[in-house]
């Protein structure tokens, strides 16, 4: 889910244009831009972590716990910044991010929500 809001908001940046000039010029659109793709490289990153502890036939609780937590939250973050990137066509169901965003939260609840796994990562 963050690789596409990245992606949808990365080639809507490039498209759409302000003052003569691709939003994405704008630092505030390309420091969201930047901070979906610093997301979604750590939580790749941490998945792969705890996958790695599977893969070694080692508990991966913890792990798997602050890869779930932080994935979600990224999806959620990298949703809001695409539907503000997208400005009021971020709310219109002809563009992509207005169900991403909606799809957003349910991953904070589905398989444990963020603060189940906050309990799991503070009790290990």
């Amino acid at each position: 889910l963050t690789r596409r809001c990245l992606e949808e908001s990365t080639k809507y940046a490039l498209e759409r244009k302000t003052m003569g000039k691709p939003i994405f010029s704008h630092q505030a659109v390309a420091f969201m831009i930047a901070d979906m793709t610093i997301g979604y490289e750590s939580s790749k990153l941490l998945t792969y972590m705890a996958a790695s502890q599977i893969d070694a036939g080692e508990r991966n609780t913890y792990f798997a716990s602050i890869a779930k937590a932080q994935a979600s939250e990224v999806a959620n973050k990298s949703a809001a910044d695409a539907v503000q990137i997208f400005g009021g066509n971020g709310y219109n169901s002809e563009y992509p991010v207005e169900k991403l965003m909606r799809d957003a939260k349910i991953l904070m609840i589905y398989e444990g929500t963020s603060q189940i796994q906050r309990l799991i990562i503070s009790r290990a």
